[in-house]
C-alpha cells in the first residue's frame, strides 16, 4: 500500500492541519483522497476571502445547528424535553468554545444536578451532550468527545404501586354515578394511556366483539390535544370488561345520535378533545368524590392516570395472561417492564420457605425418608453397625 503525506489515525482516518484565520485547524477524513479535496476546497474558500474557522464556536451556537437540523422536525413532545435538557448544559457550558471543552466541565454538569436533587434527567442530560459532541467529532468541529465515558448514575426505580383491592372497590363504586367514571374505567379495566383515551373515536368501539381498537393517540406536549401515531407505532385491540359494555353502549348511542366523533370530549365544546389541562380537572374532580365518604381515620384514595395502568398490568399477572400476550395488551415495544412487573409479584407471591416445607413433606418425607428409615431397623436387626 503506498505511503501517504498524511497522519493514519487509531480510528482508521487521516489527519493533517492547516493554518486558516491565523489559526491552526486539524482536518480529518476517511481517505487521503477525500483529505486532498477538503483542503482544496479550503485554500480556495480562503482565495477568495471565506473564513473556514470553527475557533470561536461556543457550545450553545453548535448545539443550537444541531437542535435545528436534527430535532425540529421532531414531536412538539421531543423538541420540550430536549430544549429542557440543553437548558442544563448551557447554563453551564454554553458559553464554552467547543475546542476549549474539557472533560471535568462535563462532569461538574453531572454533580451539580445531583447537588441540585435531579434524578434520571441528569442522566439524559449528560447522554444529550454526548450526542452533540459526537455530532462536532463527525463534522470535524473537534477531535474528540470529552463526554465518553463519564458513566450514568445508578438511581433506584420509583415503585408505582397498583390499586389496592379496597381502593379498586372505591373507585368502581365512585365510577357509576360519576360524570367521568367511564373514563377512569377505561384507563383502569383496560389499561390504556390517558393520550390513547383522548385521541378515542366511536368508531374504534367494537361492541359487537366487546374490543377496543386503539390505533392512534394525542401528544399533549401543549394544552391543545394534537393526533400522533401509539407510542410503539402498532395498533392493538384489547377486550373490553363485560361490566363496562352496557355504559359504553349507552355513550357511543348518545353520541351517535348527536354527531359526536370523539368518545370523550370537553363539556364546554362536545366536539372537541380533551385537553391536557381538562385531563388534570377530571382526575382531581373524581378523586375528591370518591374520598368525600371515606372516615378521618382512613388513608385518602390518591393515584395517577399511569397508576391505573399499571393496575391493569398487575389484574393480567393474577389473571394468568403471558408476558408476551400482556405486553401486546399494553402496548409496549418490548417485554422489558411487564416481566420487571411479573417478577415482582412472581417474588412477593412466593414464599420460600412454605415452598421448600411442602416439597420436603411432599416429596422427600413421604418417599425417601421412610425407605431410608427401614433401610435402619433392618440393619440394626441383623446386626449391621451405622
Amino acid at each position: 500500500m503506498p505511503k501517504t503525506k498524511y497522519k493514519k489515525r487509531k480510528d482508521g482516518r487521516y489527519q493533517t492541519s492547516v493554518v486558516v484565520d491565523g489559526v491552526k485547524k486539524y482536518i480529518i477524513a476517511k481517505t487521503a483522497e477525500e483529505l486532498d479535496n477538503k483542503i482544496t476546497e479550503i485554500n480556495y474558500k480562503k482565495l477568495k476571502g471565506m473564513s473556514q474557522s470553527f475557533s470561536d464556536i461556543t457550545f450553545k451556537q453548535y448545539a443550537d445547528k444541531w437542535f435545528d437540523i436534527n430535532i425540529s422536525i421532531k414531536e412538539v413532545a421531543t423538541q420540550n424535553s430536549v430544549k429542557n435538557r440543553l437548558k442544563h448544559i448551557n447554563k453551564y457550558i454554553g458559553n464554552v468554545k467547543l475546542r476549549n471543552l474539557k472533560r471535568y466541565q462535563i462532569q461538574e454538569i453531572q454533580s451539580n444536578m445531583l447537588k441540585d436533587g435531579y434524578t434520571d434527567i441528569t442522566n439524559r442530560t449528560i447522554t444529550e451532550c454526548k450526542r452533540i459532541l459526537e455530532d462536532a467529532v463527525n463534522n470535524d468541529i473537534i477531535d474528540k468527545n470529552v463526554a465518553n465515558g463519564i458513566k450514568a448514575v445508578k438511581f433506584p426505580k420509583a415503585e408505582r404501586k397498583p390499586l389496592t383491592q379496597y381502593e379498586d372497590s372505591k373507585v368502581v363504586k365512585c365510577a357509576k354515578n360519576h360524570k367521568y367514571g367511564l373514563f377512569i374505567l377505561l384507563l383502569r379495566y383496560c389499561g390504556i394511556r390517558p393520550e390513547e383515551a383522548v385521541a378515542l373515536t366511536i368508531a374504534d368501539v367494537d361492541l359487537e366483539n366487546n374490543l377496543l381498537n386503539i390505533n392512534k393517540a394525542v401528544s399533549l406536549a401543549q394544552n391543545q390535544p394534537q393526533i400522533k401515531a401509539t407510542k410503539n407505532l402498532k395498533n392493538r385491540k384489547i377486550p373490553i370488561p363485560d361490566f363496562l359494555t352496557d355504559s359504553l353502549k349507552k355513550e357511543v348511542d348518545y353520541r351517535v345520535e348527536n354527531k359526536i366523533q370523539y368518545l370523550f370530549t370537553k363539556e364546554t365544546d362536545k366536539y372537541s378533545m380533551l385537553t391536557k389541562q381538562a385531563l388534570k380537572t377530571h382526575l382531581n374532580s373524581f378523586l375528591n368524590d370518591v374520598n368525600k365518604n371515606i372516615n378521618e381515620e382512613d388513608k385518602k384514595i390518591k393515584f395517577s392516570y399511569y397508576q391505573l395502568r399499571h393496575s391493569y398490568c398487575t389484574m393480567l399477572y393474577y389473571a394468568g395472561v403471558k408476558i408476551k400476550k400482556a405486553q401486546e395488551l399494553m402496548g409496549h415495544s418490548s417485554a422489558d417492564m411487564v416481566y420487571d412487573i411479573y417478577t415482582h409479584l412472581d417474588e412477593e407471591r412466593e414464599n420460600a420457605t412454605e415452598l421448600i416445607n411442602n416439597y420436603i413433606t411432599s416429596k422427600i418425607l413421604t418417599t425417601f425418608w421412610p425407605l431410608f428409615f427401614g433401610n435402619i431397623v433392618q440393619n440394626r436387626q441383623i446386626g449391621i453397625k451405622i
